[in-house]
């Protein structure tokens, strides 16, 4: 039996995707040429029409010392001392420039005003609380991240959540019950002397890791048809156990049939599951059945 031990296609795109979003992280500051990570999204609506709630706006470096007037910029309110920090823990504005004041000691600050408000803001903005101007605008890209940030959000958030987590819980539930009520069945047979304890040790493990076992490799006719069963959901309905004739040695046999017709027959002459071959193909497969159908 040879194991799955290469990335498959799905996790190779993956692996891709999840490159190219690191690479975008990791580059985009740089692109912009700011200190602090540009990216800010439209809370409210005083930026409207220019701007409105959702929007995601990137802003880059100032291009001169001194904004000019009617400018958008994006600023932080207070100060932490740090900017980095500012921009993490303080909320982040997005307003126009509609004037400039210059201290003696050359500091500057802005008079800043939402477009749709219909005052200036109260406090002035210093220069270096500017994290930077708008250089692109995505509409209603962040509606998304408001609704998360929202009360009703978080609830969603938590529910999905929750319901993935049980549903994968409950479908490897379901797997586990079906593997050990097969394998109870084939105890079962063994005990009854149907199946020989060697038999079973060699179908115990392609019962537990079936999914992960590649058909190419594996060369015991067995081990083969019984891959087949189960990737074709041998075990994804109940099966019914019958009795039927090998056409090998005519010996009793027992065939595990599942709701769609697919079987498996297990010998206990010849200790393999049987298949009457078609135009000289030795290949193993599952049992034939006239009103079933074949699963190669």
């Amino acid at each position: 039996m040879i194991l799955m031990n290469m990335p498959t296609k799905r996790r190779a795109i993956e692996l891709g995707v999840m490159a190219a979003i690191v690479g975008v992280v990791v580059l985009l500051p740089v692109y912009t040429g700011t200190s602090n990570y540009p990216l800010a999204i439209v809370q409210g609506n005083s930026m409207y029409p220019t701007l409105h709630s959702g929007d995601l706006v990137i802003f880059g470096k100032p291009s001169q010392a001194q904004i000019a007037n009617g400018t958008i910029i994006v600023f932080v309110q207070g100060d932490t001392g740090v900017s980095t920090l500012d921009s993490l823990v303080r909320p982040i504005v997005i307003h126009r420039i509609v004037g400039t004041v210059i201290q003696a000691d050359g500091t500057v600050y802005y008079k800043t005003k939402g477009d749709n408000n219909q005052f200036v803001d109260p406090q002035l903005v210093q220069s270096n609380h500017v994290l930077g101007v708008p250089i692109r605008v995505i509409p209603e890209v962040g509606l998304l991240v408001l609704f998360v940030e929202s009360p009703e959000g978080l609830v969603a958030i938590i529910g999905m959540v929750s319901l993935f987590y049980v549903g994968r819980y409950e479908v490897k539930l379901k797997e586990d019950n079906a593997k050990e009520t097969f394998l109870g069945d084939l105890t079962k047979l063994m005990l009854e002397g149907d199946v020989s304890s060697e038999t079973f040790r060699r179908l115990e493990p392609v019962v537990k890791y079936g999914r992960r076992i590649q058909l190419d490799g594996v060369d015991d006719e067995l081990v083969m048809s019984l891959l087949a069963w189960l990737k074709a959901g041998g075990l994804d309905g109940k099966w019914k156990m019958e009795n039927v004739d090998c056409p090998r040695c005519s010996s009793r046999a027992t065939s595990f049939v599942t709701p769609q017709g697919k079987a498996f027959a297990l010998c206990p002459s010849c200790s393999s599951s049987q298949a009457s071959p078609k135009g000289g193909d030795e290949q193993p497969r599952m049992e034939e059945r006239p009103d079933r159908a074949l699963v190669e």
